[in-house]
């Protein structure tokens, strides 16, 4: 039952094994520790140079390499540091899991899917396509003005990185005026525009790198990223459509 429990700190069975025997027996050589755990003495040596490391065990007696066990509380001061290395452990890999994910999908044909909810879902699909680094294909809906002081960021963000966007928006007087004045070359933004009733749906579809984006501003504010090159590389084509006819069928500038 001791092995067990002092192996909740993180310990191996050998291990634990080595701690108790100093802890039920006061000090041992490493020969006395062999004989009371049936552990090869080459092992022993390293199980105690380990227990050492981490403070459990101590040298006493260096002519005689003589080992006592620290106190038992030393466990629960070792538990609690390998418990926040694991937290933060885990805290990096969400934080790159993203990164680890688009590597995986751009070599594997296998699709993978996820929904996120409400603005601060939505507004991930920007951080992700931000993080990605990848040229932005954007089937624009009006409805996004919900994050428009969210989406100014992210454009400042991404032209910082040399990120393109190719978009299709609604032909509107602003719209018309960042093509004059410059502001969409600033921000790297190559519009097409196309009539008001066009495409009247609150769903903006974004493209990037091996990845689709749905993304709702509807009464059920949500998005979902599909991860897969060959659905990407499928809607990139349909964009491309898109933009062709209404650029050949809708006046682009007066």
């Amino acid at each position: 039952m001791e092995i067990k429990i002092i192996q909740k700190a993180g310990l191996s069975a050998p291990q634990a094994k080595t701690y108790l025997a100093l802890v039920q027996n006061g000090a041992l050589t490493p020969t006395q520790i062999t004989e009371i755990t049936g552990e090869k003495r080459t092992n022993t040596y390293a199980l105690l140079e380990k227990l050492e490391k981490i403070r459990l065990v101590k040298k006493i007696d260096t002519k005689r390499a003589t080992y006592e066990a620290a106190h038992p509380s030393s466990l629960e001061i070792l538990a609690e540091k390998r418990r926040r290395f694991m937290a933060k452990n885990e805290q990096e890999l969400k934080a790159n899991i993203s990164a680890l994910t688009d590597i995986f999908y751009a070599h594997n044909e296998t699709p993978g899917s996820k929904t996120l909810s409400g603005l601060d879902g939505i507004r991930e699909v920007y951080r992700d396509a931000s993080r990605t680094g990848e040229t932005v294909y954007l089937l624009r809906t009006p409805a996004d003005v919900e994050i428009t002081d969210f989406i100014t960021k992210y454009r400042r963000e991404i032209v910082k990185k040399g990120i393109e966007t190719y978009g299709l928006t609604q032909d509107t007087r602003k719209a018309r005026e960042h093509i004059a004045d410059g502001t969409d070359e600033k921000l790297l933004f190559h519009r097409t525009l196309m009539p008001k009733d066009a495409y009247p749906a609150p769903v903006s579809l974004m493209i990037y790198g091996p990845k689709v984006a749905l993304i709702s501003f509807g009464e059920t504010q949500m998005s979902t990223i599909i991860s897969s090159p060959t659905v990407a590389e499928a809607m990139r084509q349909i964009f491309e459509m898109l933009k062709n006819h209404w650029e050949r069928a809708y006046p682009q500038r007066h």
